[in-house]
Order: C-alpha cells, then sequence, then structure tokens
C-alpha cells in the first residue's frame, strides 16, 4: 500500500488505474491535491489536457491503508444511493491493492461556500435541492431495502449515539478542556447521556447519509451532488436535515427564517412523496434531540482533530455549535442531568 506522500510516484501508480477506466488514449495528466475536510483519506484532481479527452477531469480517492477494507462498502452504497436517484459520484474504476477509486468530478463549490455569499433567495434554492435529495433516500433508499449495502446492517443504536457522546467526553471534556474525570464521573455523564441515546435508538429508522452537512454536498451542473456517504446507517427521520442545518455555523448563515423555511420544506415533500401527514410538533422536538446529539458529536471531532491531529482550524466551530445547542438542552426534562454536566465541564458554556 503507498501512502501517496509522492505526487509523481502516486501519478505512475495511478497510470494503469486510468487507461483501465478510459479506453480512448490521453497524455500525461496533472495532479492537483484537494482539501478533504476531517476525512482521513485523501484526494486529488487528475486533469488532461487534450481536447478530446471526456471527461477532462476526475477525482481519485486514496484510502489509508487501514481503509482499504472499506472499499467494498463505499461501492456498496454508492450504488444503492445512484438506484435511489440520489446524485453521488459515478465510479470510473477502482485498485482494491493500492487504495485507489477514481470518481466522477463534481467541481469545487461546496454547499457551504456558496451559502456564504449568496443571496437569502439563493440559499433557500439550493437548500431545497439539498433537501430534496434526502427526501430520496428516506423515500426510495429507506423502502428499497438492499442485501448487499452495508447500511441496512448498521443502525443509530444506543451504543453508537452513546460512543459518540463518550467521544465528545474523551476528546472535548478530557483532551481539550483539561478535564480528568474519575472513573465515577465518566460513569455519571455515560448515564446522563443514556437517555438521550434511548429515545432516539427507539425511533422509526430511515437511511442516513450520517455526515450530511454543507461541505460534503456540491454545486454542480445545476444541481447537487453528494460525497462521504460511505458510513450510511440507519437512524431517526431528523438525522441528515439537522445534519445540514445545524452543522458548524450554518444558523448564523441561514438564520431562524432560513432554517424555519428548510426544515418545513423537507416535511411538505416527504408528505407529499408518502401521501400522509408528519406530526410536526413531534418532528420538530425529536429534531432538537438528533441536535444536541449530533452537536455533542462534532465538538468532540473537532477537538480531536486539534488535539490529536493537530489541525487547529476546527476550533472556531465550537462556540457557534455550543450556541445552537444550549437552549435546546436546557428545554427538555429528559436532557437536565446532561444540562448539569455540560454546565460543569465546559469553559464556555454560559446559561
Amino acid at each position: 500500500m503507498i501512502r501517496h506522500t509522492d505526487q509523481d510516484l502516486l501519478l505512475k501508480t495511478v497510470q494503469p488505474l486510468l487507461q483501465e477506466c478510459f479506453s480512448q488514449p490521453r497524455g500525461t495528466p496533472i495532479l492537483t491535491p484537494l482539501a478533504a475536510d476531517a476525512s482521513t483519506r485523501r484526494y486529488f484532481r487528475i486533469q488532461w489536457l487534450e481536447p478530446a479527452s471526456v471527461p477532462r477531469t476526475c477525482i481519485l480517492m486514496c484510502c489509508e491503508p487501514w481503509l482499504v477494507a472499506d472499499l467494498p462498502d463505499f461501492l456498496a452504497v454508492a450504488q444503492h444511493l445512484r438506484a435511489s436517484g440520489v446524485q453521488v459520484p459515478r465510479v470510473y474504476g477502482i485498485s482494491p491493492p493500492q487504495g485507489l477509486i477514481c470518481l466522477e468530478d463534481f467541481g469545487d463549490t461546496t454547499l457551504a461556500a456558496s451559502w456564504q455569499t449568496a443571496s437569502a433567495a439563493t440559499r433557500m434554492h439550493w437548500g431545497a435541492r439539498a433537501i430534496d435529495e434526502v427526501v430520496k433516500m428516506h423515500t426510495v433508499g429507506t423502502q428499497r431495502r438492499d442485501s448487499s449495502c452495508p447500511a441496512f446492517y448498521l443502525a443509530f443504536d444506543v451504543p453508537k449515539l452513546l460512543s459518540e457522546l463518550q467521544f465528545f467526553r474523551q476528546h472535548a471534556i478530557t483532551g481539550l478542556w483539561h478535564h480528568s474525570l474519575t472513573e465515577t464521573e465518566q460513569q455519571a455523564f455515560d448515564a446522563a447521556c443514556t437517555p438521550l441515546c434511548a429515545l432516539l435508538a427507539s425511533q422509526p429508522r430511515y437511511f442516513c447519509h450520517r455526515d450530511y452537512h454543507g461541505w460534503n454536498i456540491m454545486i454542480h451542473n445545476g444541481t447537487v451532488g453528494v460525497l462521504d456517504f460511505q458510513d450510511a446507517r440507519l437512524g431517526p427521520q431528523p438525522y441528515d436535515v439537522v445534519s445540514l442545518l445545524v452543522d458548524r455555523g450554518t444558523p448564523e448563515v441561514l438564520g431562524q427564517e432560513g432554517l424555519t423555511a428548510l426544515m418545513a420544506y423537507y416535511v411538505q415533500r416527504m408528505e407529499a412523496e408518502e401521501g400522509r401527514r408528519l406530526d410536526r410538533q413531534a418532528f420538530i422536538e425529536l429534531s432538537a434531540y438528533v441536535a444536541v446529539q449530533r452537536c455533542l458529536k462534532a465538538i468532540g471531532t473537532f477537538a480531536y482533530m486539534h488535539v490529536v491531529r493537530g489541525r487547529q482550524q476546527y476550533l472556531p466551530y465550537i462556540p457557534p455549535t455550543l450556541t445552537y445547542i444550549r437552549p435546546l438542552v436546557s428545554r427538555y426534562e429528559i436532557l437536565r442531568d446532561l444540562a448539569v454536566l455540560l454546565r460543569r465541564y465546559m469553559p464556555l458554556w454560559q446559561d
């Protein structure tokens, strides 16, 4: 397995795969590294300058050695989503021994970047297109159970949800904020999280992308394309909608009016697709519970990226994430014990 630190070596390594993917003769391509958000994978754009080259570009995804075994899962989830009508990149070819996948190029414009500079009307337009893809996952993608897709054998059950909050405890409370918890204190934290995890795990389960946010959604050729879906699993209905609308500083960008409008759009689209009314109040409350769990998990990831991987660029996302969940944690009785501990351990927590 090549670790892909030398681009010239990588280019030589990938040439046989490219020749396999594209039958027409091509010259030597240009290889450009791409940002990969918080992923452990590396990405490169491959570009040909010959006018006859179609496609002119593609994306090379390079897996770290410990992720090579995940390639079949990636391909199976991609196939399931494409069959469900979700806009995911085509797979041109793979080289499993080297951990390489050659993918369709969706360009460089993320939904998150577009939201930063667009008008309110344009933000709503692209937000609605992103919601449309969630609706496909929640209707066709959920109902069309595919025995070859690993997402249908995984779920946001209590152990999984709790493990994500324990990850937050380890990397944010202990790693970032330097609270050395005794075993008893760790058990108390887990006990405070368990009612929330049990509530979420008990809900009807839908196909969840699991990391559906504006940095994994690309605007390309008048539509949106969906990336980083390999960790898909079943979970509570609002999960991907909440992930889209509350990740990092998104609530500040969209504003309360935008958040409410896009949440309402999802409900309307699901009602139209399923031919039945959703209990809107119950959906909003469940969305709040999902947001608390999801945001704490995200803070744990931001802390991990700084403390363990030395990537400080994720730290600015912690304050707005806390700002969003603070009133939610204080609002619901089931979160009372968790709220007490968060006030105790989190230096940025203020009522």
